[in-house]
């Protein structure tokens, strides 16, 4: 039976460390890892990432011009009411919809993700979580023991 050394729970990753393995969970997936395959890990900010979604924010255009479209149409239905209540209610729709649609097509703000970095025979593999969490200093306290036994392991074996 394999010895718990450490874990570690949270709604984002999950990791237990035995004397020989290695079980790292996430919402999307579940691997487990024998720890003489595992040369190192490391806690690393996903900085190019970061990057890419600044660069796309910053690139994305504004939706301005659904925005007058939408007022125009909303104005048209408010004046079309006296004429008619079809015409206006139709206008006042269309227009609400239009400015809903362009306040929903504006990309959200980018956030610097962390990740719990293995490295493992000549690749590397990332477990992305969000380093803002109230629990960042309990992953970088497992990853130190995780460290201390890959090295006391990698002694052992040789």
């Amino acid at each position: 039976m394999e010895n718990v050394v450490s874990n570690f729970e949270s709604p984002e990753i999950s990791i237990k460390l035995t004397d020989e393995k290695l079980y790292i969970r996430t919402p999307t997936t579940s691997e487990t890892f024998a720890l003489r395959s595992v040369n190192g890990i490391g806690i690393v900010d996903l900085v190019d990432k970061y990057n890419q979604e600044l660069t796309v924010q910053k690139n994305a255009k504004s939706p301005i011009l659904i925005y007058i479209f939408g007022g125009l149409f909303l104005i048209g239905g408010l004046m079309n009411l006296s004429k008619g209540i079809g015409a206006g209610i139709i206008g006042i729709i269309l227009g609400g919809g239009l400015i809903y649609w362009g306040t929903s097509q504006k990309p959200n703000d980018p956030t610097l993700k962390t990740a719990v970095r293995l490295m493992i025979s000549g690749m590397n593999r990332d477990f992305e979580f969000d380093k803002s969490g109230a629990y960042s200093s309990q992953i970088a306290e497992l990853v130190v023991k995780i460290e201390e036994t890959l090295t006391a392991y990698h002694k052992n074996q040789q």
